[in-house]
Parts: structure tokens; C-alpha cells; sequence
């Protein structure tokens, strides 16, 4: 995993990343805080690129695809940073290293994998210990069918032939299944397991293996700095499956709803969002879940402690105002973070000069770092901590940099 964040401002923005990467799988993992995750896209361009999840596309490192992007992109610029993200996408379509068949049955594994083995825990959650595998395989199939059918609902994201992936991909659905599912299932349940994974892939559904990509900086007719975010999972059937998560460039004034300020996580991001909102993600949804949960019940507590026996419409009517209620509870919640904690922080934010970003920017990857580090989870955020600003005028500049070279044993006579 990764801790990411962007602060941006009128005068420039600051980046810092981790350096921890997890490598192995279940039971087996190690963490190596050597990675490189926030790159200069060169010294002729006032832009940076950060990226989180996957260490790697298609099997390459991202170190190794981003320095060969600077090659092909040379001295060219754009006017807008967004043309950057469009020509690095055009690059990677291009480059035949990074479209190889036998690659692409890693991806479809990757996202295929990662739902099937949430739809069987799902199963297992909801059956008795002693339940008889028939109703297992029941349960399962119903629940495959069901997230089929949610799909076929959804845009396709991928324009795709079910017969081409078949043949492509069956093998890989039938090693997915047997690694999954440990029990037997019918002869024709392959052929439904093939379909969802065709869904699967040409859906809005990216798997935890793909790579959120940080694009940020300045456009050659830019004078406030710019960010864009992707999610890329891959190429299928030639095909590059990604999207866009976010688009932020920091406007004139506080009034347009682009705004002059921002702080934006990535990757690990709940201390950042406690920072920011004033209570940490998991704490505000327990609490809204509570909420939720009583609201609900509201009819049946009525009538269990009042003895009051409510009709149909009555019940319908209570459920309503629950809602209702729920929602006023979230907007005020929302109104007073926004008024107490978000507004405050930005203010600041909006004044700060360029060596202060930097130095807000490092601290909040090390509140993550030291979070992790005194929690019982794998401690997959940690030092040391790359940081870098990137202005109008002076461009790309590193402020904080580890680097596997000995400057003296590396001196040219």
C-alpha cells in the first residue's frame, strides 16, 4: 500500500510519497521501503507524476515506463496539463512492451479473483457451519447471477466479444474457480463464472492489483497548478481499461467551486481525511451505520415498548421519516466539518508559502506512517519519504530525495 497527498495553492503545490512496498502474497508478505513512487516527468516540464497501488503495468515497473515516456515525449509540450495524461494513454497504446497477450490473462486473474472471492465470503457469511454443500452451491449461483445481472445493467467500459475472450480467457476462469471455490459445483457453472468475468472486465470495475495515477502540475498556459487522477487496470483484448477519478486546478478566487486551495490523499488516505474532516472514515461511518440501523427499527421498538400495532402505510410512513431524518443528521454533519474544519484548513492552505507546503505535505505522509506503525495492521506506509514543489517558475524541484547512487563512488574522474 501508499500514502500520497497533493497540496496545492495559487503559488505552486507540493507532493510527498512513502517509500514502503508489500511484495508476496497471503501469509507470506515482506515490506520494502525502497520505492520509488513520485517522478519528475522531466526538466523541461513543470509537471510531476505520483503513482499508488500496483507497483507496476503489465508487468513493468512504473519507474521504467515513466522514464521511457520521457523519452518519447522529448522536448514537447502542452498547453493544458490534462493533454499530458491523453499522450502518456496515446504512449502507452503505442508501445508494444506494454501489450503483451499472455500478460493481459494476469489482469483478467487479477479482476476476476478479486470478485469471486468476494462473492464466496459473502456465501460463507451468510450459511450455518454444518450447511449442506448443495445449499452452498444454491447460495453461490444465485449471488454469481446476481452480480451478472448488475453488470449487464452498466455502460460497458470495454467494447468486447464474448467469444474472442472465451477463447482467450477460459482457462484462466477455470483456475480462478478451483482456487476459489473448494467444493464441487455443476458442469455448466464454468460457463456462467466466464460470463461474469466477461462483465467483470468490460465493467467500471477495477480490481485492488490496478494503479491509481497522479498527473500533476502546469500546462504551458497554465498559471495555477493542475491535477488530474486515473485508475488504469490494464490492456484486454488490446484494449487499455482506465478511468478518470478526479480532475482539481486551483481557480482565481474562493467563490468558483474549483476553489484556490485543496489537500488530496491518495492511496492510505485516513489520516489525511481525519486531519481534514476532524474524525477518522471508519469512526463517522460506524456512527451513521448506528444511526441508520435504529432509525430503521424505529417501527418494531414502537411496537415492542409501546405495544402499538402499526399498519402497512404506517410503517412505510415511519421508514420515510427515518430517511429523512438520516439525511438532515448527514447534512449537518457535513455543514459543520465543512464550517469548523475543511474551511479553516484551506484558509491557511491559501497562504502558505511553497516551503511550507512542503514541509504540511511530509507531515501528514508521517502521521500515516506513525499511525501504522503503532496499530496491529502490516505496517505498509513508511519512510523515507520523497517531497517535492512544483511552481510556475522554477518548475519540478526535489526537496526531499532518497537515491539508491553514492554521489563520491559514482564521481567521473
Amino acid at each position: 500500500m501508499t500514502a500520497e497527498v497533493a497540496i496545492l495553492n495559487k503559488s505552486g503545490l507540493a507532493l510527498a510519497a512513502d517509500s514502503a512496498i508489500t511484495s508476496g502474497k497471503d501469509g507470506v508478505r515482506k515490506i520494502y521501503n525502497s520505492a520509488n513512487k513520485l517522478f519528475s516527468l522531466s526538466r523541461n516540464h513543470s509537471v510531476g507524476v505520483m503513482v499508488y497501488g500496483a507497483a507496476s503495468f503489465m508487468e513493468v515497473p512504473w519507474g521504467v515506463i515513466i522514464k521511457a515516456y520521457r523519452d518519447y515525449l522529448g522536448e514537447r509540450t502542452f498547453d493544458y496539463l490534462p493533454h499530458y495524461v491523453d499522450d502518456f494513454l496515446d504512449f502507452l497504446r503505442k508501445d508494444d512492451r506494454f501489450r503483451k497477450p499472455e500478460i493481459e490473462e494476469i489482469i483478467v486473474y487479477r479482476s476476476f479473483s478479486d470478485l469471486l472471492k468476494r462473492i464466496v465470503r459473502e456465501t460463507e457469511e451468510e450459511l450455518a457451519p454444518d450447511e449442506e454443500p448443495v445449499r452452498s452451491t444454491q447460495l453461490l449461483m444465485k449471488k454469481v447471477q446476481h452480480q451478472l445481472d448488475t453488470f449487464k445493467q452498466q455502460q460497458d467500459w470495454l467494447d468486447l466479444e464474448f467469444p474472442s475472450f472465451r477463447e482467450s480467457f477460459m482457462s484462466v476462469i477455470r483456475e480462478v474457480r478451483e482456487e476459489v471455490i473448494l467444493h464441487e459445483t455443476a458442469d455448466d457453472f464454468d460457463e456462467m463464472l466466464c460470463e461474469l468475468a466477461f462483465e467483470t472486465v468490460k465493467s467500471d470495475y477495477f480490481s485492488l492489483g490496478s494503479t491509481g495515477l497522479v498527473f500533476t502540475g502546469y500546462g504551458e498556459q497554465e498559471i495555477f497548478p493542475h491535477l488530474v487522477n486515473y485508475r488504469l487496470e490494464g490492456f484486454i483484448n488490446g484494449q487499455l481499461k482506465y478511468k478518470e477519478l478526479n480532475d482539481k486546478e486551483i481557480s482565481y478566487t474562493s467563490d468558483d467551486k474549483a476553489g484556490t486551495a485543496a489537500v488530496l490523499p491518495f492511496g492510505q488516505r485516513e489520516m489525511v481525511d481525519s486531519f481534514m474532516y476532524g474524525i477518522e472514515p471508519a469512526i463517522a461511518d460506524t456512527i451513521f451505520s448506528i444511526v441508520r440501523e435504529v432509525l430503521d427499527d424505529y417501527p418494531q421498538q414502537m411496537k415492542r415498548y409501546l405495544n402499538i400495532d402499526l399498519t402497512d402505510e404506517q410503517v412505510n410512513a415511519q421508514k420515510e421519516l427515518g430517511k429523512d431524518i438520516y439525511d438532515s443528521i448527514q447534512t449537518a454533519v457535513s455543514e459543520y466539518q465543512q464550517a469548523n474544519y475543511i474551511e479553516p484548513l484551506l484558509g491557511i492552505v491559501r497562504s502558505l508559502p511553497k516551503e511550507e507546503l512542503a514541509e504540511m505535505a511530509e507531515a501528514l505522509i508521517n502521521l500515516t506512517s506513525f499511525k501504522r506503525r503503532l496499530s496491529r495492521v502490516t505496517e505498509s506506509v513508511g519512510p523515507p519519504i520523497d517531497v517535492a514543489v512544483i511552481t510556475k517558475g522554477d518548475g519540478f524541484i526535489w526537496m526531499k530525495r532518497k537515491h539508491y547512487i553514492d554521489a563520491e563512488i559514482n564521481a567521473y574522474d
